[in-house]
């Protein structure tokens, strides 16, 4: 049971003036996409009000970000439902009030959802059973009421009335052309004050802010107005803004120059990135707004916000390069440039470096060592065939050197600083690996059973209904396939004499075994 001690309730005015622990009670008027996962716990984003329901704003409520390791405690908000949190602290962020709820406390929760045709509103709760009180139970049915008169909170028809303003003109001048006057470009083409489709490999992705999701896309044409990366440009922008992920410095992973543009995507678009994209991944994305660089000055930027008149519309899909003609013409540019970039020449005489035969002190070499290492040319030579990598596998970023599973298996622990100035180490590293291999087990041991139906299609409906047709009981149903089996893989070619050949099972699922397959799940 939760323990029913709890911080005196107060209201959301005087919640926004408050720092430390309080309880609140409140309608949810915005959503902020679906949850997302940190290091070590998911969150989700919602705003509450309990006044001025219809004035149009959801910037005036109070902003929640509730955290918890178990995604399935996070409590299940949709807008217009009341929701009554215990023991939130409440903080600043960025000069602004910020309602948190950490993931090492309980903090508990109760939404009160009014049901059409129903007068009796049992409230859900959780992250564990309890009852709120007669009071709480009182004010949020109170609030349930006064809710119930606005279909949404988001009144957009003060700004259709509003008389026209300097800002209304640049909104006109700046609003997406409709199919008909947009068109494809190349990133080379786009131009500021414009809405283009672009097709391109993700360069870099970061999902960590729960409003956004900020991505770098390439198509491997240069356009000036970019910012310039260099191969030893240094990316710090892993972790997030509450210190629930480390932050470190990674290298450059694209290509060098003025070839990537950053864009920020809003929800829904955000939320679709999130559970899709990741490095490497090609895409199309629709009505992207090009415009200035705030931060970057003179550089441009692109964004991809939501349709307020088709909110439910998705801008942004994964293809399927070979099956499209600009994606085979992105896939050539991409072969061209990564076989003269300089990392991948440095990487090729640090490998033909690293394997030239050591010689000792007088230059000479050792007799022994010669033997054996002729030995080994000889079978190299010999077994080439059977260790000839398929041309059907392509790495996602060619540019990265070859490991061998003896050193990734092998590698160091990680030393990190946090920004508290608190130094730990990471039992594990995030890291992407580039690796010849052989496989030599797969499982399920039947190829027909690498296709399972998809668990994450549980019959709910984008607007939180049910979905009969995907009923259980119901034999005509609509399944999703989706990819879902383990390799044994072992290193290629065997390590020198005197080391083991380690051996690694690689788990593949989803995107990554349609990337490796090149096909779709079906039955």
């Amino acid at each position: 049971m939760v323990n029913e001690s709890a911080a005196r309730t107060v209201d959301i005015a005087t919640a926004l003036s408050s720092l430390g622990l309080v309880s609140v009670i409140g309608v949810v008027v915005d959503v902020f996409g679906c949850p997302f996962q940190t290091s070590r716990s998911w969150c989700i984003t919602f705003t509450l009000k309990d006044t001025d329901f219809g004035n149009g704003h959801v910037w005036d409520g109070l902003k929640i970000k509730y955290f918890k390791n178990n995604e399935s405690h996070l409590p299940p908000v949709r807008e217009h439902d009341v929701i009554l949190l215990r023991n939130i602290t409440m903080t600043k962020f960025n000069g602004r009030p910020l309602g948190v709820a950490p993931d090492e406390t309980t903090i508990p929760w109760a939404i009160f959802r009014p049901e059409p045709h129903s007068s009796d509103i049992s409230p859900i709760c959780g992250p564990l059973q309890f009852e709120p009180s007669y009071s709480e139970k009182t004010y949020a049915l109170s609030l349930v009421d006064k809710s119930s008169n606005f279909k949404s909170f988001r009144n957009t028809s003060n700004e259709k009335t509003a008389p026209p303003t300097l800002h209304s003109v640049k909104s006109v001048v700046s609003a997406p052309q409709s199919n008909a006057k947009r068109r494809f470009f190349l990133i080379k083409d786009v131009e500021e004050r414009t809405f283009v489709d672009l097709i391109g490999e993700v360069v870099k992705i970061f999902t960590n802010e729960s409003e956004k999701v900020t991505l770098y896309l390439t198509d491997y044409t240069t356009n000036e107005e970019l910012h310039n990366y260099t191969i030893d440009t240094q990316i710090a922008r892993d972790g997030d803004e509450y210190a629930y992920l480390p932050r470190s410095k990674k290298q450059w992973p694209g290509p060098a120059g003025r070839m990537t543009l950053q864009i920020t995507l809003w929800d829904p678009h955000a939320c679709f990135a999130r559970e899709h994209l990741k490095e490497g991944s090609i895409v199309r994305l629709r009505n992207v707004h090009i415009k200035r660089s705030r931060i970057e000055g003179s550089s441009l930027e692109g964004a991809m916000h939501c349709d307020r008149l088709n909110p439910d519309e998705m801008n942004i899909r994964l293809i399927n390069a070979e099956n499209d003609e600009r994606g085979r013409e992105l896939l050539r540019r991409r072969k061209d440039y990564w076989e003269s970039d300089p990392r991948k020449r440095k990487a090729e005489e640090t490998e033909e470096t690293s394997s030239r035969p050591k010689r000792n002190k007088n230059n000479q070499k050792k007799p022994v060592k010669a033997k054996k290492e002729e030995g080994q040319m000889t079978l190299s030579s010999s077994m080439a065939k059977k260790y000839e990598i398929s041309k059907t596998i392509q790495a996602i970023n060619p540019s990265i050197r070859c490991t061998s599973l003896e050193d990734i298996l092998d590698s160091d622990y990680h030393e990190n600083i946090s920004p508290n100035q608190i130094e730990y180490r990471l039992p594990f590293q995030n890291v992407c690996y580039r690796a010849t291999v052989r496989v030599v087990d797969f499982f399920p041991p039947k190829l027909e059973e690498f296709a399972v139906p998809d668990d994450s299609d549980n019959g709910l409906r984008p607007d939180g209904g049910v979905d009969e047709t995907h009923n259980s009981d119901n034999p005509g149903r609509s399944i999703r396939w989706q990819w879902r089996f383990c390799l044994l893989v072992e290193s290629v070619p065997p390590p020198p004499h005197g080391k083991p050949r380690e051996r690694m099972k690689l788990f593949v699922s989803g995107p990554d075994a349609e990337y490796l397959l090149q096909l779709d799940a079906a039955e």
